[in-house]
């Protein structure tokens, strides 16, 4: 913390130093048509997005830009402030803050006095047409001023702390933003397994065990932006540097090896270490042009570079394994957005995003190789969308360019279409029908196409698959909607298809088991889903979801199938400078990578707050009286087969205690959006 506190006090000072001029550049304004359809207490629905306005308690009461969200309980909506996940029937939703996509510490330092509303675009359309579903904060009007926040988040149950600084300045069209923090946390684990390896000369089987073992994250950042408002334009640059090291570690465990009709070995000692490091300096850029009250432009250019370090050594009885790679990994994301509207309620728009990946890998332990990876893919979108009456609608054609290229292989190219379509009418004041077409494209993770292989234990050999296809999707949906002033209903039938669905592949070769990927499966999910939120008084909200779908995987493995139903409350219940709050989930069931069948458990949260001036404290007690909650997953094919159940500390009994301050000064200024990392990408093959 000493370098991250030193580095915060200098560049605030030097920033403040050198900062001169009457109103924040940092909240990013995006223009929409005003046709209102449907409208609720506090939902209101216009062309292609619900907006919501925050109540008085359900603003007061929050923290976090995702607790405001949670609060507001759109129907549909599932947030876990933990993660920052944000799910939707249409799938996960990109977060943006005023029109500008942030990640999960820019949402989770928000204050909700700040956020003037919340669009919540289940029909996508402009720059947001790449994206299954958005959530767009929009900010207050800023001031001159500044004001410097602490919180502080510690766990009860197992060891978990997060604590972070964000300081803000603002004079004339100029502002400056600081932020840093520590984050750490180890929730012990155990693990119960049992394989069997069907080979030539009969089933191996193979179980093993250990508990106690220890999952240590940790991660320090630091993080400055400059940016100016004017007129006519807006920018703002922003860098920093950021610090992630991950430990797993298994000691004391057990395994023990048994052939068909034969007594299993004595057990042998099993240890199982891995470590991850990254280094991570980062750089962006973002630009709005204001042209004319109907024509703007807006690009952002973003990059890092990663020094991932990776380290795993499994230890059985006397053998040894050892996996070390070093990795330097470069990222850079373009994108640009036109945008045009018309006097005929008309919008025409323009995107186009360039991702450029370049990975160089050095292997070394039991297996010695280097790995360089080039990719570059070129995503364009024009999206029309036009209101007529009661109709309205959206088509939103493109393409996608990918090539890549391993060391010593030749470019890998592909070429696919793309296509987003989708139209709105209003029934009545009250009711809206949706119905939402997908044709799109997405290709293998980049540490599955490489040519590596890696002995991981006795038996398994990991191995990648460089010549993997694409995968082509392919997703209708039909939903309606109900707004009313105290109840608010969505429900859904949707379908989802994906052909060269990637799954993990398992064969024997020479007395061991290789483990890969394939792309000849094709993988089906329809499903049905609703979601009720009833509002009866501004002091107390419900909402009660529940979703079905069955998953079938066909093709060149093993046919699966899997039902799943689920279902979900949460109460919110507010009193002067308290709010209570409880969260019930069920189980769930799932395919997970198409092969692996996976069961959840039961969870439930309680919460308390008390938020007060400047002042803020939040308690969490999750699953209390929970102790053997665990994730069981099965695996079934030919050569191979598994049941493993995992209990982690985190899945059990633990509590939270949050605690939140921040002072003024000069005139009061609007919460600035903190900033962390995105995830390092990384080639490894783990």
């Amino acid at each position: 913390m000493t370098k991250i506190t030193l580095t915060y006090i200098f560049l605030f000072t030097s920033l403040c130093a050198f900062s001169a001029s009457p109103e924040d550049i940092d909240t990013i304004r995006t223009k929409s048509l005003d046709e209102v359809i449907v409208s609720a207490s506090y939902l209101t629905r216009e062309d292609d997005h619900i907006l919501a306005s925050p109540t008085k308690e359900q603003r007061k009461h929050a923290v976090t830009g995702y607790d405001l969200l949670r609060n507001l309980m759109i129907p549909g909506i599932v947030v876990d402030r933990s993660t920052g996940n944000v799910s939707t029937p249409a799938g996960a939703a990109t977060i943006y803050i005023d029109g500008r996509e942030v990640d999960f510490r820019e949402v989770q330092s928000l204050r909700p006095k700040d956020i003037a509303r919340v669009e919540y675009f289940d029909i996508p359309t402009g720059k947001y047409a790449k994206d299954a579903a958005a959530i767009n904060f929009i900010l207050k009007t800023l001031d001159n001023g500044g004001y410097t926040q602490l919180d502080a988040t510690q766990g009860v149950g197992y060891l978990y702390g997060d604590y972070n600084l964000i300081s803000k300045f603002v004079t004339g069209t100029k502002s400056i933003n600081l932020w840093a923090g520590y984050a750490l946390e180890n929730p012990k684990s155990s693990l119960h397994e049992k394989e069997t390896f069907n080979f030539q000369d009969g089933l191996l089987s193979r179980s093993n065990s250990y508990g106690n073992a220890g999952n240590r994250e940790s991660e320090e950042y630091v993080q400055a932006s400059i940016s100016n408002r004017g007129k006519k334009y807006i920018w703002m640059l922003r860098g920093g540097m950021a610090w992630n090291d991950r430990k797993n570690d298994v000691g004391n465990g057990i395994v023990n090896y048994w052939m068909a009709d034969a007594a299993s070995n004595s057990g042998s000692n099993l240890n199982l270490y891995s470590k991850n490091r990254t280094m991570r300096p980062s750089m962006y850029f973002y630009g709005l042009h204001t042209f004319s009250e109907t024509r703007t432009l807006d690009y952002v250019v973003d990059g890092y570079y990663s020094r991932n370090d990776y380290n795993r050594r499994y230890d059985e009885g006397d053998a040894s394994y050892k996996s070390l790679v070093k990795e330097d990994y470069y990222y850079t994301k373009l994108n640009a957005n036109y945008s045009m509207s018309f006097s005929h309620r008309n919008r025409l728009a323009f995107i186009l995003y360039e991702f450029l990946r370049i990975s160089d890998s050095d292997y070394s332990g039991n297996s010695i190789y280097n790995q360089n990876l080039r990719s570059s893919e070129t995503i364009l979108f024009v999206d029309y969308s036009q209101r007529l009456g009661r109709f309205f609608y959206d088509i939103n054609p493109g393409l996608s360019f990918l090539t890549y290229r391993l060391k010593g292989m030749k470019s890998i190219n592909h070429l696919t279409p793309r296509l987003q379509a989708s139209m709105a009418y209003m029934i009545d004041r009250t009711q809206q029908l949706q119905f939402a077409f997908a044709l799109g494209n997405t290709y293998p993770k980049i540490n599955t196409i490489n040519s590596v292989e890696q002995q991981i234990d006795p038996i398994i050999i990991l191995k990648g698959n460089p010549n993997m296809d694409n995968s082509i999707l392919l997703s209708p949906r039909f939903s309606y909607n109900l707004n009313l002033n105290k109840i608010a209903l969505q429900a859904g039938v949707s379908y989802y298809y994906q052909n060269h669905a990637i799954v993990s592949d398992y064969y024997i070769r020479r007395g061991n088991l290789i483990s890969t990927f394939r792309d000849d499966c094709a993988y089906h999910r329809p499903g049905a889903d609703v979601s009720l939120t009833y509002k009866p008084s501004n002091a107390f909200n419900i909402n009660i979801s529940g979703q079905w779908n069955e998953q079938l995987v066909r093709g060149g493995v093993e046919h699966r199938n899997l039902t799943s139903f689920s279902g979900r409350a949460m109460v919110n219940y507010y009193v002067g400078d308290f709010s209570f709050g409880a969260m019930f989930s069920t189980p769930t069931k799932d395919l997970v990578d198409c092969q692996i069948r996976r069961k959840t458990y039961w969870r439930y949260q309680l919460s308390a707050m008390w938020n007060h001036g400047n002042w803020a404290i939040e308690a969490n007690a999750n699953n209390l009286f929970l102790m053997k909650n665990n994730i069981v997953d099965e695996l079934s094919t030919p050569a191979y087969s598994f049941s493993q159940t995992n209990w982690n500390r985190h899945y059990n009994q633990y509590a939270t205690l949050k605690v939140v301050y921040s002072f003024d000064y000069g005139k009061k200024t609007n919460k600035s959006p903190k900033y962390e990392r995105v995830e390092s990408e990384s080639a490894i093959l783990k």
